[in-house]
């Protein structure tokens, strides 16, 4: 049962290559240390030094594996291209314990031949540390045949898929026989992928909570209202459909899955009349835990600022503290936009707090004083590599040592960069979001109370004590 999917790749176009060559992934247990062989003359963001010690699963369609970027690269000067995007990213994934290391890398080589291989660059690199083993591919965007461009369409997804299937026969593993046909966008894939909560999952577990709060249709559409959720039970159409705040178009209920059609909605809706839960009327009080703090809080420190900022974002989406339990489900809708840039989110914490960076000004000098040692360090790689060229024996190896410290803090300073200007670009949004919901929760309040004080006085009574006589 192989999955394929491909996305396209804009930017560097050795990022793609380092990850499918990744040795701790694609490393090839059965070789001993006599068996390795070098992989060498990798220009400067190719495979580091660390992967050119092993032999890999790692197959070149039309290149070398080893010199794959830079044959990738001549391909487009030759043919002039300076389309945004440099490659494509693809994976052929198995059923867990149907194929062996080898089977696995092979066919994946033949499904880049019959996909790729009369006019495009292909590296396939089969990983070993899932459980289900894959295959990743790395493909040109330009042709070295005729510079014409691949397009990631349904047509040649469905290609891909078809020949995928065809080669599984053939192996005899298992097929997928009535395949959805819609690719999911690399984002959502790699939110599920890393357990992150995508706008899916937040929304089964509110349809689910007002599920397990309901007794009626009503009670359903009422428990959705207070989480953001509006439900459309219009019976003129087939499917039920749900939209939160903030989304652009609805969603159709059946598309969350299984327990999610109309009919199954309606079920558990129904399970919930037979199921009701006698408790005591008298419950236990929790017992109260009681710290004692030395000192007083009064003169601590208050974190502003930048720091501030995200740090209490942080918190409103759950980030923080550490191990806490949040309810996707009953957060702001304004938060629920962000979900599937926690991380993002949290790298970005994690600097400003790091540095104690409080301000813009003081974010704009750290990201100077990172483009400084970018270009001093750049400039050193240049001479580097200069003198490389000169040199050979042991002077070399500790020179490539040094180009390899280098480039990997290059890496660390262009990726801090990056985030300096993620920063700049995301703070003000936050204030806005947190001014918004801080007035929305004041609001809700404010009706709460209203609500409260309303049933406090229809509890009572004009009539005089019965009883006063007596």
């Amino acid at each position: 049962m192989a999955v394929c999917e491909i996305w396209d790749v804009r930017g560097r176009l050795d990022h793609p290559i380092d990850y499918a060559e990744n040795p701790t992934k694609t490393a090839n247990p059965k070789y001993t240390e006599a068996d390795l062989q070098a992989m060498v003359d990798v220009m400067e963001y190719a495979t580091n030094k660390n992967k050119t010690e092993q032999r890999f699963f790692v197959t070149g369609v039309n290149c070398d594996p080893t010199t794959a970027r830079d044959e990738m690269m001549i391909a487009k000067v030759q043919w002039n291209d300076t389309s945004e995007i440099v490659c494509y990213h693809g994976f052929q994934s198995f059923k867990h314990g149907e194929v062996t290391p080898e089977q696995a890398h092979e066919v994946g080589v033949k499904l880049a031949e019959r996909m790729w291989g009369d006019r495009f660059q292909v590296i396939v690199a089969t990983h070993l540390n899932t459980d289900c083993l894959h295959n990743h591919f790395v493909v040109n965007s330009v042709s070295f045949a005729d510079g014409m461009h691949y397009h990631d369409n349904k047509v040649n997804l469905r290609l891909l898929r078809q020949r995928s299937d065809e080669l599984c026969r053939e192996y005899a593993l298992s097929v997928i026989e009535h395949p959805s046909g819609k690719k999911k966008p690399y984002a959502l894939y790699q939110a599920e992928k890393q357990g992150r909560p995508t706008r899916d999952n937040v929304a089964r577990q509110a349809v689910d909570e007002a599920i397990s709060k309901s007794f009626t249709l009503k009670d359903f559409d009422r428990q959705l209202a207070e989480m953001g959720y509006r439900i459309n039970f219009d019976p003129n159409r087939k499917y039920w459909t749900i939209i939160g705040k903030g989304w652009q178009r609805p969603k159709r209920l059946y598309k969350l899955g299984e327990e999610y059609t109309n009919d199954r909605i309606m079920e558990r809706i129904r399970e919930n009349s037979y199921a009701v839960k006698f408790q005591s009327f008298s419950e236990p009080q929790p017992q109260v835990k009681v710290y004692r703090v030395k000192g007083s809080l009064k003169n601590a420190k208050k974190i502003g600022g930048l720091r501030g900022l995200y740090l209490h974002y942080c918190y409103k989406l759950g980030i923080l503290p550490k191990g806490r339990k949040q309810n996707y489900a009953r957060l702001h809708y304004l938060l629920k936009d962000d979900l599937m840039k926690m991380e993002a989110i949290t790298q970005e914490t994690r600097l400003l707090c790091r540095n104690h960076i409080d301000t813009a000004e003081q974010l704009c000098s750290y990201k100077g004083s990172l483009e400084t040692e970018m270009s001093a360090l750049l400039q050193k790689r240049k001479e580097l590599y200069s003198k490389s060229r000169r040199i050979s024996g042991e002077e070399k190896e500790a020179v490539k040592a040094e180009l390899s410290d280098i480039s990997g803090r290059l890496k660390i300073i262009r990726k801090e960069v990056r985030m300096c200007e993620g920063i700049a670009a995301r703070s003000d949004t936050l204030k806005e979001k947190l001014q918004t919901i801080r007035a929305d929760e004041h609001e809700q309040q404010r009706k709460e109370l209203m609500k409260n004080e309303h049933r406090r006085r229809s509890g009572r009574t004009n009539r005089p004590n019965e009883l006063g006589g007596l």
